[in-house]
């Protein structure tokens, strides 16, 4: 039941974070969105892990983070620096 809601609530989150990846007006609202994009996903893969006991979605949700992360990281550089790397 309450894993139920809580994938309700997280699906939802993710579908308006999407619209504000996709229509943010500055690229820093953009970039805080992909973040919690990628959190929400995260967060997603674990709920359906636990919810159907598919226990190799909790290694994607791993994946997804670290991945998630340095996404970030990489994006909050360009705009920062106009470069990721030296």
């Amino acid at each position: 039941m309450f894993i139920d809601l809580a994938l309700v609530v997280v699906g939802l989150a993710t579908i308006l974070v999407t619209f504000r990846v996709l229509i943010g007006p500055t690229w820093g609202d953009r970039i805080m969105a992909f973040d919690f994009l990628s959190v929400n996903m995260t967060l997603l893969f674990v709920l359906l892990a636990l919810r159907f006991g598919y226990h190799d979605f909790l290694d994607a949700a791993l994946v997804l983070a670290l991945l998630g992360f340095l996404s970030t990281v990489a994006l909050a550089r360009y705009m920062l620096l106009g470069r990721v790397m030296k």
